[in-house]
């Protein structure tokens, strides 16, 4: 057995071996979240500070998963018709100029069942290492779209809930989206 100071760790995928020392002084450092004696805090721009240190996330934290407006456009089309039929709702990404959809991420919607609703798929995917178009009307660089289907059992007012996973990319780097979504079905 490796004595405790030079034990293999596993870091996402990378094995790394701790070497260590100790010290007759231990340095501390009463506020964990300051900088060291000696070390630079960076702010980096656009960046949102951390939950402080037993905190709990905040919706701003959620927020910055969401598509924003200078990165494209995220539509959900109502799915309107009569109950008992398959109503349609559609959902598309546009990215803004200069972006681009990530087909190479796995894209995911996740749609939560809705009392009075049937859904055809509660769960819908496309993209990933293959770029597979999986359950997407459209999978280009220039627009993601999906067709639900959904049949709502009586006339009436019904929002399904979900969360669609995608990514957008710049020039530069891809960005990981998490966007909460409400379809809107109206059956008459």
């Amino acid at each position: 057995m490796l004595p405790p100071m030079l034990r293999p760790i596993w870091v996402t995928g990378a094995l790394f071996v701790g070497a260590y020392s100790c010290s007759s002084k231990p340095t501390t450092n009463p506020d964990p979240a300051a900088p060291a004696a000696g070390a630079a805090r960076i702010a980096v721009p656009g960046a949102k500070t951390a939950p402080p240190p037993g905190g709990t996330a905040t919706a701003s934290d959620e927020e910055r998963f969401h598509l924003q407006a200078d990165e494209g456009t995220l539509t959900i089309a109502n799915a309107e018709g009569k109950a008992g039929a398959d109503l349609v709702a559609n959902i598309t990404v546009t990215p803004a100029s200069g972006r681009h959809v990530s087909t190479e991420y796995p894209i995911k919607i996740t749609l939560e069942p809705t009392d009075g609703v049937k859904l055809a798929k509660t769960e819908l995917t496309a993209g990933g290492a293959d770029k597979s178009q999986g359950d997407a009307a459209t999978l280009t660089e220039k627009l993601l779209a999906f067709a639900v289907h959904a049949t709502a059992d009586k006339p009436g007012a019904y929002q399904v809930k979900g969360l669609m996973k995608f990514g957008v990319c710049d020039a530069e780097s891809c960005h990981p989206k998490k966007q909460p979504i409400t379809i809107a079905v109206a059956a008459n």
